[in-house]
């Protein structure tokens, strides 16, 4: 199954705000398309954000998966070096707001959102220097899980 825009335009905004992210799209075709700093790189990280900033609309991307090399990428979630990623289509204002209204974040996990202008989404950035990776897991998919539920509720408002 071929990877939708949205989910490429994602995974453009968590490389730019991952440090040193270098990621291999497999394409549908079976080849292998590097992004980032190699010497078989197709393109550095802010050139694939702006080819999925300039994607026009109507065209499918061919890519099934992406690698992040070094990290885990599952659910939207890129997990790294004791920290964990996940895109948003909230402003920063309005994802910063919506972890704050989570009585159950636990007080050693830390948030740092950030706002791809370009790509019109907003990154979170969740770690701890005292949580375990497991917990601090769980609390990245909690908050991401709680910014998809206020997309969903700010679309079903605006129909």
């Amino acid at each position: 199954m071929t990877m939708t825009r949205e989910a490429l335009t994602d995974v453009a905004a968590i490389a730019g705000a991952a440090p040193l992210s270098q990621m291999r799209l497999a394409t549908t075709h079976g080849n292998s398309v590097v992004i980032g700093e190699h010497p078989a790189g197709a393109m550095c990280v802010d050139g694939f954000r702006r080819l999925m900033a300039a994607w026009v609309e109507g065209y499918e991307p061919h890519v099934e998966s992406v690698d992040f090399v070094g990290a885990t990428y599952t659910g939207g979630l890129l997990s790294c070096g004791g920290m964990h990623y996940f895109a948003t289509r909230l402003s920063a204002q309005e994802t910063a707001d919506c972890l704050r209204q989570r009585g159950d974040w636990p007080e050693e996990a830390h948030a740092v959102v950030r706002e791809d202008l370009l790509l019109d989404v907003s990154v979170v950035q969740v770690l701890s220097a005292e949580l375990d990776d497991v917990t601090l897991e769980e609390a990245a998919r909690e908050a991401q899980a709680a910014c998809l539920v206020e997309e969903l509720c700010r679309e079903v408002s605006a129909a």
